[in-house]
């Protein structure tokens, strides 16, 4: 018997001062099991209580309940062993057919013949031990098994993604609660749905699971919506590869959903906050901006309010002449010399006054200030533009006027230092976040500035900076070159990293670029930038003027 363990058998023998056989010898059912060789553990007990003790507290193979053995002992025993516990084998006193399918009845796995025990017990216990060994072994697989299913269906339903497994022909065939959850399905619901319907606002071209099924590509957090059945669209991150037997075919695809809605809020909220402090940053030059219009604004308004006081005055000169000429008609020729009285005093009070320089600056005066209005309205609407968080759709939007309010808000900074030049090209419209397009000109900008500033220093000299706009193929560029320190070839490779900045502790968060470069890149672009130490710096917007996957971000 190949077995690498012990077999481990327990005998059931008559209670202790019973004779083992008719005249004191050797028991058969010891003498045949002791042929099974040296692997052979045999453990003698008395009882069918102390039997089921050692065959439930031990891997026991076999229980073989010798003759002797009272009939309700082994009763007992086939009762305990009935529904667990190593197979009984019975060995009667004589050879009878009846007695023996009464056992098989009550629950024996054999019965033998103390006659023939010598033969028969040793290979019916061998078979015997071979089947029970192996329906052990099946069991404890089927355990572990069940288990498993069960730690894997635990670790499935309990993750914080929702996962999909699709067919062939991209219909669901498994789906986690947090799947339903997130596609607003009743539980069981899921399974036979066409996953596609939940990419309906996509074209088939732009699904990754599609994709994955018709051409095996593996996707890691692809960014989609999937639209719930309540009509609301959710943001998704995707992870999907294909699924294939042992022999390679395929049999599907198995897609993760990661819910993007808290991401893009704590995004929305970071590129809002950056929004912030680059308008902190520019408060100072935009008072002053606000501040020179509003000064004049103000000094016309003073002046404006003692030009009406004369303009009062010759009003009232002029409603005397009025009555003087009236008074003269109902008099006739006497009334003449009132009215020539009434004529040379408003005369006198026009000269005084300076009718027609009052008359002309005022209308100057009116003119400036409008201009003046205009100018502030202007600039608190390009910063209200500024600061207003993006929608989440896409909209088609004017990149030269979002350059161009940009540069007008940041003007207020760098007028001091820097010669601003514009050269704007045709542009089609973009589908995109105009807020972030402006966030990412803005960051640009700002640090051209603070690079040309820091060349200039105090000299009083004016560094260059040159904003221009064009289609190259098939793509719309952003051009921002400057004048300034340039950045080191160190540096470059880096500028793009989080916190990385080469700015004075205290100046600078080193957010600016790393969120410029992630907001044109989740629009379909891209960032290029050159420079040379100490001669300046050029980067390059790039867009395509038809966006990947636009409904997808």
């Amino acid at each position: 018997m190949a077995q690498s363990t012990l077999v481990r058998i327990v005998l059931l023998n008559p209670s202790p001062g019973a004779p083992a056989r008719a005249g004191g010898s050797e028991s058969p059912a010891v003498a045949s099991l002791a042929r099974l060789g040296a692997e052979v553990g045999i453990e003698a007990v008395h009882t069918a209580s102390e039997a089921g003790a050692h065959a439930l507290g031990h891997e026991v193979d076999l229980i073989v309940a010798d003759t002797g053995v009272a009939a309700a002992e082994v009763e007992a025993l086939l009762e305990r062993m009935r529904d667990e516990g190593p197979p009984v084998v019975v060995v009667m006193d004589a050879d009878d057919p009846e007695a023996a399918l009464d056992w098989f009845r009550r629950g024996a796995s054999d019965c033998v013949a103390a006659g023939a025990a010598s033969e028969a017990l040793p290979a019916a216990a061998l078979d015997l031990i071979r089947r029970h060994r192996t329906n052990r072994e099946r069991q404890t697989a089927e355990r572990r098994i069940a288990s498993l299913r069960r730690y894997t269906k635990n670790i499935i339903q309990n993750i914080h993604s929702a996962l999909l497994v699709v067919d062939g022909a991209c219909r669901i065939t498994y789906a986690n609660s947090t799947a339903e959850e997130l596609l607003g399905e009743p539980p069981g619901s899921l399974l036979g749905q066409e996953a596609t319907r939940f990419f309906a606002g996509e074209a088939a071209a732009d699904q990754p699971l599609l994709r994955t099924l018709e051409k095996g590509e593996r996707f890691r957090g692809a960014e989609a919506w999937v639209a719930r059945a309540d009509g609301e669209r959710v943001p998704v991150a995707i992870f999907c590869g294909p699924m294939r037997d042992d022999a390679g075919q395929e049999l599907g695809a198995v897609a993760i959903l990661q819910d993007q809605s808290e991401t893009r809020r704590l995004q929305r909220q970071l590129f809002q906050s950056e929004k912030m402090a680059s308008i902190g940053q520019l408060a100072a030059g935009v008072a002053h901006e606000i501040n020179n219009p509003a000064g004049f604004i103000d000094a016309n308004l003073f002046q404006m309010e003692e030009y009406v006081a004369d303009l009062r005055r010759l009003w009232r000169r002029a409603r005397a002449l009025e009555s003087a000429a009236r008074s003269a008609l109902e008099a006739g020729p006497t009334g003449a010399e009132a009215l020539r009285t009434e004529l040379a005093a408003l005369r006198a009070e026009a000269d005084e006054v300076d009718a027609d320089f009052v008359l002309e600056d005022l209308g100057k005066a009116i003119r400036e200030s409008r201009e003046g209005s205009e100018r502030i309205r202007h600039i608190v609407q390009d910063l209200r533009t500024f600061a207003r968080p993006d929608a989440r759709e896409r909209v088609w939007a004017d990149v030269n006027q979002c350059v161009d309010s940009t540069a007008n808000i940041v003007w207020s900074l760098m007028k001091h230092a820097v010669e601003l030049e514009k050269d704007y090209g045709e542009l089609p419209a973009l589908l995109s976040h105009p807020g972030q397009l402006k966030q990412v000109f803005m960051n640009l900008l700002m640090n051209a500035y603070q690079a040309v500033a820091a060349k200039v220093g105090d000299s009083g000299a004016l560094g260059r900076i040159r904003i221009a706009t064009a289609v190259e193929g098939a793509d719309l560029v952003v051009t921002i070159q400057d004048e300034g320190i340039g950045i080191a070839n160190d540096d470059l490779a880096r500028i793009f990293d989080p916190f990385f900045t080469t700015r004075e502790v205290g100046t600078g968060t080193g957010l600016g670029l790393s969120t410029a470069f992630h907001l044109v890149q989740a629009q379909g672009g891209r960032i290029e930038a050159e420079s040379r130490e100490g001669e300046g710096s050029t980067f390059r917007v790039v867009f395509p003027q038809t966006p990947p996957d636009p409904s997808a971000r």
